[in-house]
């Protein structure tokens, strides 16, 4: 595979001489570090790198890429460094803030129409262009958390649709999309013997939460949202006496029920994802992708786990590529 870098205006220029890379992004980090020898030196500030796939012109690694900046130079060494943003950290660095006289900036709409806005509104439309196809995912009456970074506003916002952010480098541009998410933990071909992983479950996480919304005492809106075992999210309670852990959401200016509903539903999934932990490191294999769920069932204890992943570790050396895939916030 080939790391191109570009000129600032994302003009490619060539292929990167021999060269390490280390890229993580997700829920945190979303940086690079591309080193190489001093002879070789060739990028400026503002640059930009991208993997492409020199076999086949079929480019698998689409979300690796970013702009360069920072330059560090070791004479010890003999290397230099090229840091800076992934596309992901791009995004994290704006922050999506409720329009002035706003209490919350609200979304709705077909999801790829929705980035298309957001790009404009975070001002980044010379790097980033949100895909004119239909993705048949509908944003409805979301509620931005107030004053997020913009990558993980997007993420959280699809994930509610059961939905994923794609990214493609091509042509200077970094498209984006909205596509639904893939749960290889409901797949009976999935292998599970790809990972590794370190497994702790707790039986006993919040299971019911109580949405509070606008009104008062008998006329205030009230609903009940309940956990399975599963961790899928109904109105309909399947654990009761011990076994029921009840929180409450309170939040009155909510404008609607869906979003009243959104918001109890985010408070069970990370209680689920908190009580439900995976230490796993994948194989390497670049087809899950942020935002996808995995699941295993350990054969000894029975401990079974279903969680996101939130978080890719590439690095390309000499030898090869190696991806590993984190779960959970």
């Amino acid at each position: 595979m080939d790391l191109i870098y570009t000129d600032k205006n994302g003009i490619d220029k060539d292929i990167m001489p021999t060269y390490e890379l280390d890229v993580a992004f997700g829920r945190d980090e979303n940086d690079f570090l591309c080193t190489i020898a001093i002879e070789d030196h060739c990028c400026a500030p503002q640059d930009r790198i991208y993997m492409k796939d020199s076999v086949g012109g079929k480019n698998k690694w689409t979300d690796i890429g970013g702009i360069i900046d920072q330059i560090k130079l070791n004479t010890e060494s003999g290397d230099v460094m090229y840091s800076g943003r992934t596309w992901h950290g791009i995004l994290e660095g704006k922050v999506l803030c409720p329009d002035a006289g706003q209490d919350y900036l609200i979304l709705s709409g077909e999801a790829n129409t929705v980035l298309k806005d957001l790009i404009t509104r975070m001002g980044l439309g010379t790097l980033f262009e949100a895909e004119d196809t239909d993705s048949k995912i509908t944003i409805k009456s979301y509620q931005m958390d107030r004053y997020i970074g913009g990558y993980t506003g997007i993420r959280k916002m699809l994930k509610a649709v059961k939905a994923k952010l794609k990214m493609i480098y091509k042509s200077g541009k970094v498209q984006i999309s909205a596509i639904p998410l893939v749960d290889y933990s409901q797949d009976k071909e999935w292998d599970s013997t790809q990972i590794s992983a370190q497994i702790s479950k707790n039986d006993f996480p919040t299971n019911h939460v109580i949405c509070l919304g606008k009104g008062e005492l008998k006329d205030r809106k009230v609903i009940h949202l309940y956990m399975d075992a599963q961790g899928k999210v109904s109105k309909t309670q399947t654990y009761f006496g011990i076994r029921e852990v009840t929180e409450i959401y309170d939040n009155a200016n909510t404008e609607s029920e869906d979003e009243l509903e959104q918001k109890g539903r985010e408070m069970l999934e990370d209680a689920y994802a908190a009580a439900n932990a995976m230490d796993v490191k994948f194989k390497n294999n670049e087809d899950y992708d942020i935002g996808d769920y995995v699941g295993t069932r350990e054969y000894y204890t029975g401990i079974q786990i279903r969680e996101e992943i939130t978080k890719k570790i590439v690095k390309v050396k000499s030898n090869g590529i190696s991806i590993e895939c984190q779960i959970g916030e």
